[in-house]
């Protein structure tokens, strides 16, 4: 009989198998201050794979966001996400690159298969708000470069990798066991920075 972890891991692979055939939905570049104004018809693609529907559904488990204008907590997302996709709660990868968020949606942490979640040239300017990705325990690829915190905050990397020790890269650039262990020192001697539920990691 297999054991809990290896269905987990069988199944994580079927649904990253199925997520290179199928592209994203394209949802970028319309200036849109509200998502309900971004989300009209999906840019089709001249090449690559083709978008796929089960009746009014799409076969995706992207959605692109970015170069809008979107702000505020996205409220409606995860409603949209319900009535778009053909299976809401595999969503593997959101872009809500070049927009102006100020905080990062709490609605993102609905769904706990995204494995991508790019964040990059915003107006995000409190690093308390990367704790609330801590629930994604799947997460291995985060972009927040572009955001005020990353010159007002000179220790993000190894802030951020306190909190999310999965990740495999961070701002476009792999994590290495260099990057791992200069977190674990940088956490041990800050942990007044770090919440509570991190500080138990780092003694």
């Amino acid at each position: 009989m297999m054991s809990s972890k290896k269905v987990i891991s069988s199944s994580e692979k079927r649904i990253d198998n199925h997520a290179q055939s199928c592209p994203p939905l394209d949802y970028s570049f319309h200036n849109a201050q509200q998502l309900e104004d971004a989300v009209v018809e999906p840019r089709i693609l001249a090449t690559g794979p083709k978008l796929t529907k089960e009746g009014d559904r799409y076969n995706s488990y992207g959605i692109n966001l970015n170069h809008n204008a979107l702000h505020g907590p996205l409220e409606t997302f995860p409603e949209f996400v319900r009535s778009t996709l053909v299976n809401p709660d595999a969503l593997s990868t959101l872009d809500l690159s070049f927009n102006l968020f100020t905080e990062i949606p709490m609605v993102v942490t609905q769904f706990p298969a995204l494995k991508c979640f790019y964040f990059h040239k915003n107006i995000l300017t409190d690093m308390n708000e990367v704790q609330k990705l801590a629930p994604l325990k799947q997460l291995k690829y985060l972009t927040l470069h572009g955001n005020p915190i990353e010159i007002t905050v000179p220790f993000l990397r190894s802030y951020v990798l306190c909190l999310l020790p999965g990740l495999r890269s961070l701002n476009c650039t792999p994590v290495t066991k260099g990057d791992r262990k200069t977190s674990e020192v940088w956490g041990g001697m800050n942990r007044d920075l770090l919440p509570k539920y991190t500080n138990k990691k780092t003694k």
